[in-house]
């Protein structure tokens, strides 16, 4: 099949313990919309490309993830091990530089296999991450409800 039509056959594997494991199981919707836009860059380009996919935020704002939650939810990811955010520290002229991810779950570009950082994460570590990511929220809500009245 040509490399034009890899991205008929491509997939993302879910592995059992992965479906099973903490992160995944209490991972808050904001971040599951994430990681499933990121699966979808990831299958657009044939499977190949994980470390260098590239989706901005506007394309997060397609997915139904509000732009205000946008770092905090790449943060939280990456703290759950199940992705990273690679910054790259070169402008594009006038622009900041694109970030590029890469989930953990999944063989990176050049056959590196997954790293699966989200396996030493733990039931309670992941409970008290998620938690402070909701605080984080709630507080920033209140915040702007002072700000307003």
């Amino acid at each position: 099949m040509s490399r034009k039509r890899a991205w008929l056959t491509a997939f993302v594997p879910h592995r059992l313990e992965l479906l099973v494991s903490p992160p995944w199981q209490l991972a808050p919707v904001p971040l599951r919309r994430m990681l499933e836009r990121l699966e979808i860059e990831h299958l657009r380009h044939g499977g190949q490309n994980n470390g260098q996919l590239y989706v901005s935020f506007g394309q997060f704002e397609a997915a139904s993830i509000s732009r205000r939650k946008i770092v905090s939810t790449q943060a939280l990811g990456a703290e759950l091990g199940l992705m990273e955010t690679i910054r790259s520290s070169e402008p594009v002229g006038d622009l900041r530089a694109p970030n590029a991810y890469r989930l953990t779950y999944v063989e990176a570009k050049g056959g590196v296999a997954p790293t699966d950082e989200w396996k030493r994460i733990t039931k309670d570590r992941a409970e008290r991450l998620i938690d402070a990511y909701h605080n984080a929220e709630r507080a920033e809500v209140k915040s702007r409800q002072a700000r307003a009245a």
